[in-house]
């Protein structure tokens, strides 16, 4: 592997050996936008998985049908 002594001196070698700008200095350039699909895609099948599971926690403390006074027995649902 080679030793860069001089930042400067080689990135203006190696645009002058390619006829253009230096190239990408680090991994993976350009897949940014690959990457903001794929957490978008994430984000919503998130947002849909702990949607349904409220609402499933909800039905059931709805099915339990509280009273009113429920909150003076001090009893959590966990």
């Amino acid at each position: 592997m080679a030793t860069v002594n001089n930042w400067i001196d080689h990135l203006t070698a190696a645009s002058k050996a390619e006829g253009g700008a230096a190239g990408p200095i680090f991994p993976g350039a350009g897949s940014e936008g690959i990457l903001v699909i794929i957490l978008v895609i994430i984000w919503i099948g998130w947002t849909v998985i702990s949607s349904k599971q409220e609402s499933d926690k909800l039905e059931k403390l709805a099915r339990r049908k509280p009273s009113s006074n429920a909150w003076k027995g001090n009893i959590t649902d966990g």
